[in-house]
Order: C-alpha cells, then structure tokens, then sequence
C-alpha cells in the first residue's frame, strides 16, 4: 500500500523531471531565438548589399541591351530561388521591370510622344498627379499585365522611388482607397465596379478625378485651397480670396487639408456608389 509520503515523493520526482524538461526547452528556444536574430541582421545586411549592387548593375547595363538581358536574367533566376525558398510568391524582376517602364515613359514624354500610350515590360501608365514627370513632385500610377498596381514618385526628372506592395485594397466599406496625398493632389486605386470619382472642396467645388485602369488621381493645390478657407473662415473680402502659395508646406497639413473635403464615386450606370470623407479615419 503506498503512503501518503510515498506519493508526495513520487510528485516532487515527477515536477523535478518537468522543470528539467521545461529548462532545457527554455535554453534551447533561447539558443534558437539568437541564432534567429543573427540571421536576421545578417540578412538585412545582405538584404542592403544586394539592392545596393542592383542599383550600380541597373545602372551600368541601362543603356546596353545585351546587359540588361544578362541583369533581368539574374533578378529572375535569383528571385525563383528565393521565393522557393520561403514559399512567397513574388512578381519576377518587378524592380528592373519598372525602371525600364519608367525610362520609356519619360523618353515618350521627351519626345512628345504620348506617354499615354507607353506599354513596357507589361506596364502600362495609370492616373499621374503633375502634368509631367519633370516638374518638381509627381507621382504616377502603373499598372501591370498581371494585376500588379505600382506607384512611381519622380523629383525632378528623376524616379525617385517606387513602391508595388501595400498598395492592394480593401473594398468592404468604400469602393475606392487613397494610397497617397501630396501638396498637389491625391492619388489611389478604385474597386472594379467604380469607373468615376469625384472630390468636393469645403466652399462646393467639384475636382473630378483622372481614372485610368481602376487608378485615379485628382489635381488639387491644397495650400491654396487651405488658405482660402482660412479666409472664407475669417470673412476676408472677395477681393482677398486669391491664389495663395506657401513657400513650404508641411505634410500633414496637407491631409488635414484633405480631411475637410468630401467624395462621390459612381458606377459605369453613373449610380452613387459611395458619399462621404475622402480620408479613412485611420488614414
């Protein structure tokens, strides 16, 4: 018959074999979450030379075709490798896809050529904010023959960046998502049943959106439509309400600015689909 002494000794024999267990679970998971972080500095240094060495290599091979071949053919193979790998699914050479689009797009507009109808390495212009790619900030939506939407961002004259993730949507309470508002304007993508889109000012005015391929972009000067409504807002004369451009203007305010104005998108039958802000209020 077993003892109630027994039984407490046969417990403490069994909790001490569990904390072991439990320790060396512990260590190990410890060892394993160190390797992990180092591996993952790793990686993102490697991460950084990589895109470093792409950039050079874009650079080199832009204006020869035989080494551009050789780059694309590299981006390609690399990026097969990688997403069998982790088991992600990646657009290939989506970064060398996208540069040659753009230098075709700015090539046509060099030329006069309209840009318009530039198709490149199965990328096509969408909606733009700025009259042309040279002026001092625009921004231009691309989409792709697969379904991928992209947004270039060009300085000067030049593609400054360009971003293809974050930029699919939810269409669950809105038929349309704002992807980016600048000084100038305001640029995003449409649901499929929305074909027309409209932006409405504090005072009325209507800014109808370009649409382009389910891309939009409104042309809108928001420092001066802020300042306009500072002077409504103070009952400045009528002869006081004129075109007011600040010397630098600051982002937020600019969707501050925005968080005032309203918006209407219609369907292909012209039927109101949504109106409403134009900014989420988790933009």
């Amino acid at each position: 018959m077993t003892t109630s002494g027994e039984v407490q000794l046969e417990a403490k024999e069994q909790f001490r074999e569990i904390m072991a267990r439990l320790r060396n679970i512990g260590d190990e998971y410890l060892a394993a979450e160190a390797k992990r972080v180092a591996a993952e500095a790793e990686k993102m240094q490697l991460t950084n030379e990589l895109e470093a060495a792409l950039d050079e290599a874009d650079l080199e091979a832009s204006e020869d075709v035989q080494m551009m071949a050789e780059l694309q053919a590299f981006t390609g193979a690399f990026r097969a490798a990688r997403d069998r790998h982790t088991g992600e699914q990646h657009h290939p050479d989506w970064t060398v896809e996208i540069r040659t689009f753009a230098e075709a797009y700015q090539m046509a507009e060099a030329n006069g050529l309209p840009a318009q109808d530039v198709s490149q390495a199965g990328w096509h212009p969408g909606a733009r904010i700025g009259a042309h790619t040279a002026v001092a900030h625009s921004i231009l939506l691309a989409y792709s023959d697969s379904g991928g939407v992209a947004m270039l961002i060009f300085e000067e004259g030049h593609l400054d960046s360009f971003a293809c993730g974050g930029l699919d949507s939810d269409f669950t309470d809105r038929p349309f998502a704002v992807k980016t508002v600048i000084e100038s304007g305001l640029c995003g993508v449409l649901a499929p049943e929305a074909v027309k889109l409209e932006v409405i000012s504090e005072n009325g005015t209507v800014f109808p959106a370009d649409v382009v391929a389910h891309t939009f972009a409104v042309t809108i000067d928001l420092p001066s439509e802020r300042r306009l409504n500072q002077l409504r807002r103070a009952y400045a004369a009528p002869d006081a309400e004129v075109p007011f451009v600040f010397e630098s203007d600051d982002r937020g305010e600019n969707y501050e600015t925005l968080d005032r104005f309203s918006a209407r998108v219609y369907d292909r039958n012209d039927t109101l689909l949504y109106a409403g802000p134009v900014l989420p209020d988790q933009f």
